[in-house]
């Protein structure tokens, strides 16, 4: 096994090997390409049989680091080193696992996809860019990973580009996300500049060791945080990850759950006593997740495409990683990244098993499907009880961790906005159930029916971690001890949470005059509170103003500065051409005209 751990740095080349297979057929749409797709699932599995089998040995003490050689420019040495650890290595199992799953579904999924080799050689890649992330021990190569990331999810949610929509929100996902990585450039130059090393296990003794003054400790660490801000969705840069659900729905679940999103958590995790240099932008953190928590959750009670729900969830729930992040709780926010990482996926393939059965993705045309889709109906139960953090699934355990975190950090404000969070998880997820599987059947729930078994069987093999992870991670990692009071606070949010949405969207007993009441508060929520609109005004309009200003600029005063140069020189060139008769007495007189003028000059002076 401690072959296995010294060979570590191969896992991330076993699904770049994947996508450099896939690339000849990607680019010339040869014959063959189930023998592609098939050769990347193979290699996915053995990037997780890798990680799966040196797994134990790194929990045993026996992870190690490793290093090359790469720049070298006098005084500055950095080196591209990789770590591996528990934290690393378990990472490592969670996103191969998630992704071989999603890759084995996708054979059922996109059966009529003509385009198949290019679609796993971008999960291979974007596999890739992830697992190296997790294994990077160096800022800067940890950035380039970061930088593969959101090129790969820019290409997977524009895979469809004839598709308007999906061109559109490949671009609001790439142009949304710069600008966090941009700052978090910024924050990693300026880091560099005070600890005069990118190496992350040396900024960790750095950190402890510091002394940076508290604004500029502040600046650091706020800057590094708002690469976070934009690759896991949080305000105000969250409104990218709900348009991205254009890209194809395994894409989806593998972004949600095991990849872009969860990078920016794992990021602060890593930079942990780099954040703990400023209490204030601790404080950020826990706020910047609080709000989005709430709010997100605000939003998906009045969603009807059933892939937004839980894009606006996952939305959520990162809040909750971060406010957990804010007071320091680092395991509480991996324990909660780990057990969402397995309901989200089993959520996003159900979703995608009822949207390729039902073809539509509109809840209000579903219903009636528990009937005719058993299978996927039972296993999306459970996926939405552990995200609603029902007890005994897994939600209920690291969600519960986090609020004890916020709790016994005294920060009560926050804990406060987890709490309601919860309740309003539970309403949304117990709403869309009732809507997607209970009712009367639809005119297109009539003719749905179960997927085929590539697609049922990676839902069947994540209800075991949806339903337990939370009690086996909780007794064997985390030991928190069972906090009875907040059990029952939780537990009873949780409980009116649903118990609304059955009254509600069951049993119908929501009043008339509180629907009509609250109906202006429904439609500002259906349109995720304008702040899109805001952002479409504000940037998309306000630039263009912008650029229509210096295009005046430009036709008007730039070119005409230039026309005006042009046009003194030609008419200058024409009445000099004047001048020129070929005849020598002529140029003697002008050359004696000269010498008269400048005698008078003289003169005169």
């Amino acid at each position: 096994m401690e072959s296995l751990v010294q060979f570590g740095w191969l896992i991330p080349i076993y699904c770049a090997a994947g996508a450099l297979i896939s690339l000849p057929w990607a680019l010339t749409q040869w014959k063959g390409q189930r023998a592609v797709v098939f050769t990347g699932i193979a290699l996915t599995a053995l990037a997780l049989v890798h990680s799966g089998l040196m797994l134990p040995a790194v929990l045993a003490g026996k992870g190690g680091t490793f290093e090359l050689p790469w720049l070298n420019l006098g005084s500055v040495n950095i080196e591209a080193s990789f770590l591996i650890n528990p934290l690393t290595a378990g990472t490592l199992a969670l996103v191969s696992f998630v992704s071989l799953l999603v890759q084995f579904y996708s054979v059922g999924y996109m059966d009529s996809e003509h385009r198949l080799a290019r679609y796993y050689g971008l999960i291979n890649f974007f596999t890739m860019a992830m697992l190296g992330l997790v294994l990077s021990d160096n800022l800067l190569v940890m950035y380039g990973f970061w930088e593969l990331m959101g090129l790969s999810s820019y290409l997977l949610v524009g895979f469809w580009w004839s598709k308007p929509e999906a061109t559109a929100a490949a671009k609001k996902a790439f142009i949304t996300t710069r600008v966090g990585d941009f700052l978090l450039l910024v924050g990693i130059i300026l880091l560099y500049t005070s600890a005069g090393t990118l190496d992350i296990s040396q900024l960790g003794e750095w950190a402890h060791t510091a002394t940076v003054a508290a604004p500029l400790a502040t600046i650091i660490v706020l800057l590094l945080f708002a690469g976070p801000v934009g690759k896991s969705a949080q305000f105000p840069l969250h409104v990218w990850l709900p348009d991205a659900m254009e890209g194809p729905t395994p894409a989806s679940a593998l972004i949600h759950a095991a990849t872009m999103v969860a990078a920016g958590v794992f990021m602060v995790v890593r930079l942990m006593p780099v954040f703990e240099l400023s209490s204030t932008a601790m404080l950020v953190v826990a706020y910047t997740g609080a709000i989005t928590a709430l709010g997100a959750a605000l939003i998906a009670t009045s969603q009807n495409d059933i892939k937004r729900v839980l894009a606006y969830s996952t939305i959520s729930q990162l809040g909750y990683m971060f406010m957990a992040l804010g007071v320091g709780n680092t395991e509480a926010a991996m324990f909660h990244l780990f057990t969402h990482a397995f309901f989200k996926a089993m959520l996003f393939l159900g979703a995608g098993s009822v949207i390729h059965s039902a073809h539509t993705q509109d809840m209000r045309e579903m219903g009636g499907l528990m009937s005719r889709m058993p299978i996927t109906a039972l296993t999306y139960g459970v996926g939405v009880l552990a995200l609603a953090g029902v007890f005994p699934f897994a939600g209920f355990w690291s969600k519960d961790a986090i609020l004890h975190a916020l709790e016994h950090a005294g920060l009560y404000p926050v804990f406060v906005m987890g709490l309601l969070t919860a309740g309003l998880t539970a309403f949304y997820m117990g709403r869309q159930f009732i809507l997607v599987f209970l009712g009367a059947p639809t005119a297109k729930s009539r003719s749905a029916h179960e997927s085929t078994w590539t697609m049922i069987l990676p839902l069947l093999a994540l209800v075991v971690p949806a339903a337990a992870a939370g009690y086996l991670g909780n007794t064997w990692f985390l030991h928190e001890p069972m906090d009875m009071t907040l059990l029952v606070s939780s537990s009873l949010v949780v409980a009116v949470g649903l118990t609304v949405a059955v009254a509600v969207y069951s049993l119908h007993l929501a009043p008339k005059g509180l629907v009509e009441a609250l109906e202006p508060v429904r439609t500002a929520l259906e349109n995720r509170l304008y702040i899109d609109d805001l952002y479409a005004q504000l940037f998309g309009r306000g630039l263009e103003g912008i650029a229509i200003v210096i295009a005046w600029v430009d036709r008007n005063v730039v070119d005409g500065i230039v026309n005006l140069v042009s046009a003194a020189i030609l008419l200058g060139g024409e009445g000099l051409k004047y001048l020129e008769t070929g005849k020598a007495q002529f140029y003697l007189l002008v050359v004696f005209a000269a010498v008269i003028a400048l005698g008078v000059m003289v003169g005169v002076r």
